[in-house]
């Protein structure tokens, strides 16, 4: 059972497999683009290629550029590993601007069940919201789409603030157009390395949310090294966390 936290004045939340995932999995989505270009790995080799490159990635200790052109460059050359690790290297652009479109429609995203009710809760009881998340250029956009942005009152993203979660410089710029202090906020993220260590370089009170427990699409695995965070299933356990009641149905 986790201990009841003090309630803060804002919590942060990352959004890829904390608000919402890719639908019906990440490496279904890779697949109905890639099949458009006679790429056809199996959904578990390309789970297993998008699971080792993900264990590699490290969030930039530099700043980097912000632009469009610069978020799209970074992603494709995630992706140019990924496929890589599957025997196709030296792919054209075409098929990179086919897995960045299908990444970008609606229909590619599953948003939790519980996260709108949870949402509205912490805004009634005063909460203010505001989202921090490791994303693309053109995420404002993709979250206003799926319905999420109209709960937040910042979409801080990586590829427009010029740093990736966990430098402390991106939860510091959150605090900044938040104004509020780090002891009276707190940062929901299912990555141990970027949302709990990042959130507590900057002084955030950090929650870690492990949505394996109940969905068969989360493919990466959430355990904390360290007994000092407290870890969720859903949102509804934040709410728990704080001392708020779950919404009735």
């Amino acid at each position: 059972m986790v201990l009841a936290l003090a309630r803060p004045e804002v919590v942060f939340l990352d959004v890829g497999d904390t608000l919402m995932r890719a639908d019906p999995s990440w490496p279904a989505v890779y697949l109905s683009a890639l099949s458009r270009h006679g790429i056809t790995p199996s959904a578990e080799e390309l789970g297993t290629a998008l699971k080792r490159a993900a264990s590699e990635l490290r969030g930039s200790q530099e700043r980097f550029e912000t632009s469009a052109e610069a978020s799209y460059a970074r992603i494709v050359a995630f992706d140019q590993q990924v496929l890589a690790g599957l025997g196709h290297p030296d792919l054209r652009d075409g098929v990179f601007r086919s897995i960045h479109a299908a990444f970008r429609e609606r229909t590619a995203w599953h948003v939790y069940p519980d996260v709108e009710p949870s949402l509205d809760r912490l805004r009634k009881e005063g909460i203010r919201l505001a989202v921090i998340s490791n994303w693309l250029w053109e995420a404002p956009e993709l979250f206003h789409g799926v319905g999420l942005a109209a709960h937040f009152e910042q979409l801080i993203v990586s590829a427009r603030v010029g740093y990736d979660k966990p430098h402390p410089e991106i939860f510091r710029h959150a605090l900044k157009l938040m104004d509020v202090s780090p002891e009276r906020a707190m940062h929901v993220g299912d990555s141990y390395p970027a949302d709990v260590l990042g959130a507590r370089a900057a002084g955030i009170t950090p929650v870690l949310i492990d949505r394996s427990v109940s969905d068969f699409a989360r493919f990466i695995s959430v355990k904390p090294p360290d007994e000092d965070v407290p870890v969720i299933t859903d949102l509804y356990g934040l709410l728990d966390l704080v001392g708020l009641s779950a919404p009735v149905a």
